[in-house]
């Protein structure tokens, strides 16, 4: 993409970033990057993978994880701060796309509850094995990295398949049968013992990913390697709860996804 696009997509985060609690039209936001709307719409699209009313919508989402893990604010305010004027819309939105409740993504600042996950059933013709490598950028240190499977574009809510790794490293998912699929991953905060707000800023993490598209069951499906680079202002955010890595009082858990296990 040339650059002087780039930087008027740029210009209309930018907006959505400083007036997340505001109705925001399409035209607001084309004027903001000097395209017409039909334009600007395409061109949005194609320098982040989803329309702008879905990439606002996730940016809203992401202000109100922040804000749960660093006010004391009640829901009712928080989904006001995100622009939304029904506590029930807010908290609805906010489950189906952070895979917790907002009470409950607090209660577990941040992290996916621990829980043993069931044990892995027996392969399913339906289902097909991905095997890949995930690296990082030249200098960065090993880290936990969870790479997952999602439906759509932006990870959110429960993926279809996912495993902690660390990274530098090899993986690999046992996934589903499925009409459309991607597949990203990102790294992990250094510690669990608060949120992914209080330990490290959004835009220090380590992202990357790539459309699959459909996937049918067959032989072992050997991708090329899933590089990592730091997020930048047009990568859609992570929605889903941050999956807990693995501690001594959590052994087996592999952010309630047991490898193998379609969810």
């Amino acid at each position: 993409m040339r650059d002087e696009t780039e930087q008027a997509i740029v210009r209309a985060v930018d907006v959505m970033q400083s007036r997340l609690g505001e109705p925001l039209s399409l035209d607001t936001l084309a004027e903001a990057a000097m395209f017409s709307k039909f334009h600007f719409s395409r061109l949005f699209l194609r320098a982040t993978g989803v329309p702008p009313g879905r990439f606002l919508s996730a940016l809203r989402m992401e202000k109100a994880k922040e804000l749960l893990l660093s006010t004391d604010w009640n829901v009712v305010d928080i989904g006001t701060a995100v622009g939304y004027n029904s506590v029930g819309t807010f908290s609805t939105r906010f489950s189906r796309s952070v895979g917790l409740s907002p009470t409950n993504y607090r209660r577990f600042r941040g992290f996916a509850p621990c829980h043993r996950g069931p044990e892995p059933p027996v392969r399913s013709a339906r289902q097909r094995r991905i095997r890949s490598t995930v690296s990082l950028p030249p200098g960065e240190k090993r880290r936990a990295v969870f790479v997952g499977l999602f439906p759509g574009p932006i990870p959110e809510g429960r993926p279809l398949a996912g495993t902690l790794v660390a990274a530098p490293g090899p993986y690999e998912l046992t996934v589903p049968a499925t009409p459309e699929s991607h597949l990203t991953a990102f790294s992990l905060p250094a510690g669990t013992a608060a949120g992914l707000h209080a330990l490290s800023p959004e835009d220090a993490r380590l992202m990357g990913g790539r459309r699959l598209g459909a996937l049918e069951p067959g032989p072992t499906l050997c991708l090329p390697d899933l590089p990592l680079s730091f997020r930048s202002r047009l990568d859609v955010p992570v929605l889903m709860a941050t999956p807990r890595p693995f501690t001594p009082m959590c052994p087996e858990t592999n952010a309630g996804l047991p490898e193998a296990v379609p969810v």
